[in-house]
Order: structure tokens, then C-alpha cells, then sequence
């Protein structure tokens, strides 16, 4: 790999919803590959979470695990004031947590729609919303 491509996201910071496992923590290593310092949230997998920091960090990256579940606001708001709190910003948000229930509509209950709009829409929003409000200055070297 070329280690100008490599490289590119050296002195970023990224926050990466539901980054234990699957995509998130594909998205959350590839990340760290290319320079950033992440921070990745996980609701119910903590043993999974350690394991992609453990990678990031094996590998000479920086890493955070935070116990954030995207259907709890309060908890998406404190994973990006720790991610900043931490790493100094954001510069990078992965929306990824995010789930499905799959039923026929006759069997979908509301509570299920409700869990669904909870993670996945607002969850989405509180964290784009939080990461917004918190800039980082433009550190364009060009």
C-alpha cells in the first residue's frame, strides 16, 4: 500500500457509532490505518470493542472504547464530549450503529418501530448534531 494513501488522516480524529463489530470495526481499523485516532462506540459487545482497540493500537494507532447505546441520547452526547474530551475533536463522524427487526407489519410492534426510529434516526441526528457543534479549525497545510 502506498504510505502517502496510507497516512492521509494523520492528525484526525474520528468517532465511529457502533464500531465493535462487523462494518463499524472494519471502518474503524481502516481508519486508524490511515492516521486517525478513533474513538468507537458499542452498546453490548465491550469484549468485541477492546478487541478492535487492542488492534488499532497493536498496530501504532490510537483508540477509545465507549459504552454508548445509539437508542440513549444522553449516551451519544457524552460518547462525543469524551471523543473530544479525549482526542481534542472531531474531525470525522461514521454513523454506523444502527439496527433491524424484521417481521411481518401485522406482527411489527410499535415498541419495535420505536427502537428502530431511536437508533436509527435519532441516534444518528443527536451524534451528527453534537459532533457539529463542536469545529475544529481548518488545518489546511496545502
Amino acid at each position: 500500500m502506498n504510505t502517502n494513501i496510507a497516512k492521509k488522516l494523520t492528525g484526525k480524529v474520528a468517532l465511529v457509532t457502533g464500531g465493535s463489530r462487523s462494518i463499524g470495526a472494519a471502518i474503524a481499523k481502516r481508519l486508524a490505518a490511515d492516521g486517525a485516532a478513533v474513538a468507537l462506540t458499542y452498546s453490548a459487545s465491550p469484549g468485541k470493542a477492546d478487541e478492535v482497540v487492542r488492534s488499532i493500537e497493536a498496530a501504532g494507532g490510537k483508540a477509545l472504547a465507549i459504552k454508548a447505546d445509539a437508542a440513549d441520547t444522553e449516551a451519544v452526547r457524552l460518547a462525543v464530549a469524551k471523543t473530544i474530551g479525549t482526542f481534542g475533536g472531531i474531525d470525522i463522524l461514521v454513523n454506523n450503529a444502527g439496527t433491524g427487526i424484521f417481521a411481518p407489519i401485522e406482527q411489527f410492534s410499535l415498541e419495535d418501530f420505536e427502537k428502530l426510529i431511536a437508533i436509527n434516526v435519532r441516534g444518528l441526528f443527536v451524534a451528527t448534531q453534537e459532533a457539529a457543534r463542536h469545529p475544529r479549525p481548518s488545518r489546511n497545510h496545502s
